[in-house]
């Protein structure tokens, strides 16, 4: 399943979220690094691919509220390049090492477009990934499937072991 998204806010907040946290003005297309999981409880889960080396600097997940007004955003930051996580549980407390940025977004409600993102590296080279998704993505998610990215504003449905072990290509900077 394949869905669109329309571009708006959200498109543009996590891109200067991405400059924000690069501290450079050129960042790297983001690639399928990414996924978004459905918890039992309701939440969600950030998921990094099984790229070896791969070190993240910052998860976020950004609201698209569509009105010109601040974007509402959810973010933790590696305060001390501590080593690499696999996973961060959206709206928790970070990991030890991991520090929250604040924000805005305390939930995700329906109708509401999001973009889940992660910005790090591997062998210090960018390496960023992105999921636009929405909370009827996610509540259609089946048991060991994840939204993961399937280019522009689209999302695609995947399996959570295919995700994590599949195309080593995509952990290439």
């Amino acid at each position: 399943m394949t869905r669109g998204r329309r571009r708006g806010l959200g498109y543009a907040a996590v891109a200067l979220l991405a400059l924000a946290f690069s501290g450079a003005g050129c960042t790297p297309a983001p690639k399928g690094v990414l996924a978004v999981e459905r918890l039992e409880g309701g939440g969600a889960r950030l998921l990094l691919a099984g790229c070896p080396g791969y070190l993240a600097r910052d998860f976020s997940v950004i609201a698209d509220t569509g009105d010109d007004g601040e974007a509402a955003a959810w973010s933790v930051h590696n305060g001390g390049w501590t080593a690499g996580v696999r996973d961060i549980r959206v709206f928790q407390d970070p990991p030890e090492g991991w520090v929250s940025t604040g924000g805005t977004l305390t939930e995700l409600r329906k109708g509401v477009p999001y973009v889940a993102g992660v910005n790090g590296g591997v062998r210090n080279r960018g390496l960023n990934g992105r999921v636009p998704f929405t909370a009827e993505d996610l509540a259609a998610l089946e048991p060991g499937e994840v939204l993961t990215w399937a280019g522009g504003e689209k999302n695609t449905t995947t399996a959570r072991d295919v995700f994590l072990h599949g195309d080593l290509v995509r952990c290439e900077p």
